[in-house]
């Protein structure tokens, strides 16, 4: 506030909550984007300078609620620096279930849904196909184990998909006909093939009103 020749901030908000984190399991709507790295086959993953580990760094808006335009910066991995005693790949095994928890949940798809237009929903043909996605998280709190002073940060822990009581409310709506909900699991969905699915093995049969994720 302006006060002569004088600026006056003692009304202003402090910083405290710009640098509070986000409660551990606060569930949020967002919207995901990918920061290239240059590495992989199209430039979209990022090479760790430490290892061979390879992840998607992805920075994620959140779009409503008291936590609005805050922001979840999440490594997802999709190369691990080293496979454990059984020859997996950890990293990249954790990676590769929150992208499909994602791709369930921007696409309204139940986890246990099985049926041919469900796994097509899981299907994307490139990692740039996750830029824009708008979908529910939980979120969690990072922190650097060998850091005991390091307070943490907030990523994405997990994407919250359809069978979760709070995902309508959060989403904002659903489609008319949600992707393996329990009345038609096994019945293809109402609306046009969505855009995902177009030239796909087993897409849906086009018909007449478009779901919310194929808009």
């Amino acid at each position: 506030m302006s006060m002569g020749n004088s600026f006056d901030f003692n009304g202003a908000e402090t910083q405290s909550s710009a640098f509070a984190l986000i409660p551990a399991n606060t569930l949020v709507k967002v919207r995901l984007s990918i920061r290239p790295g240059g590495a992989g086959p199209e430039g979209w993953l990022t090479q760790s300078k430490s290892s061979e580990a390879m992840y998607l760094n992805t920075e994620a808006v959140i779009l409503d609620g008291p936590y609005a335009r805050r922001r979840l910066f999440t490594r997802i991995g999709i190369k691990g620096r080293s496979a454990n005693e059984r020859g997996e790949d950890v990293y990249a095994n954790r990676g590769r279930s929150l992208i499909r928890g994602i791709l369930e949940s921007a696409r309204a798809v139940r986890s246990e849904d099985t049926s041919e237009t469900a796994r097509t929903a899981r299907t994307i043909r490139t990692l740039g196909d996750l830029n824009g996605l708008e979908f529910v998280a939980k979120v969690g709190i990072d922190r650097d184990r060998k850091n005991p002073e390091d307070d943490g940060r907030n990523v994405i822990a997990a994407a919250i998909t359809a069978e979760h009581a709070d995902y309508m409310r959060l989403m904002g709506g659903m489609p008319a006909t949600v992707v393996g909900a329990p009345a038609a699991a096994s019945a293809a969905p109402s609306g046009p093939t969505p855009t995902w699915a177009g030239n796909q093995p087993g897409a849906a049969t086009p018909a007449a009103t478009a779901p919310f994720w194929a808009r």
